[in-house]
């Protein structure tokens, strides 16, 4: 696989900044959850949970553990390292089981979305208001207002997704966006908790590039996210489910106490 210059460029920079040298690494875990051996030492070793943890393991039997959000550009860093020869070791390849699956959307309601519209449309309102008022300072709340107003539909934009899976493809759906991923264009998908307690889940994908994408579900039941990662595996997907779907988050103490 070829990489170019500044996918290059970017996981260099990264390595050299986390003193890791390209010999040193054995393999490498991404899109997995991370949990701590009680008897090793690891420097910041604890338990890492949500959405793009990368571990090196390095030849020296140590693991050297990353949090890799969309924009330090986690792709650059899978497609350089798998360029290079370097395993993926929680990368499981699969052939397609079911030669026939049936549609279905998953899709749920959402209090939280509707919440965000209402304060949408509010300061979306209030911003009308201020700036179409007589007062010469009305612009000052009504850039406050607008802004706001920018920040929750974004919100509604990425944050609530739902799923629809047919016999051919992955669908994501959203506010004003629908984007369809063939399970042939996928090498693997996981699904866990987001950090933040008010968008509750999280799916995680790899494109047959190695190209990273990130989805926060928040219309989809986390009760059928095991639902969907059988369906996904019977599809020919290496498809993960890392949550306990008794929990609400992460750190709920429901469900036999374990994460």
């Amino acid at each position: 696989m070829e990489v170019s210059a500044k996918e290059r460029q970017r996981a260099e920079h990264l390595l050299q900044s986390q003193r890791i040298q390209l010999h040193q690494i054995e393999s490498f875990s991404f899109m997995k959850r991370y949990r701590r051996d009680p008897h090793e030492n690891i420097a910041g070793g604890k338990d890492r949970y949500g959405p793009g943890i990368f571990v090196f393991h390095l030849k020296e039997k140590q693991d050297r553990i990353l949090h890799m959000p969309p924009f330090k550009h986690p792709s650059s860093l899978v497609r350089f390292l798998v360029s290079q020869g370097i395993p993926f070791a929680n990368y499981s390849p699969c052939n397609r089981s079911e030669s026939t699956l049936p549609a279905e959307t998953y899709q749920r309601p959402s209090l939280y979305m509707f919440w965000f519209f209402i304060l949408f449309l509010t300061f979306l309102i209030l911003g009308y208001y201020s700036i179409s008022g007589d007062a010469w300072w009305g612009f000052i709340p009504a850039i406050l207002s607008f802004g706001l107003s920018l920040f929750f539909i974004c919100m509604l934009m990425t944050r609530f997704c739902y799923l629809t899976l047919d016999n051919d493809a992955l669908t994501v759906h959203s506010v004003g966006r629908t984007i369809r991923y063939p399970y042939t264009d996928l090498r693997k998908v996981n699904f866990d908790f987001a950090r933040e307690q008010t968008f509750t889940h999280i799916m995680e994908l790899l494109d047959k590039d190695y190209r990273y994408r990130l989805f926060y579900i928040g219309r989809v039941s986390r009760k059928r996210l095991n639902e969907i990662a059988e369906r996904l595996q019977q599809a020919g997907v290496d498809a993960t489910c890392s949550l306990n779907d008794n929990k609400r988050f992460y750190q709920d103490k429901r469900g036999n106490g374990e994460l």
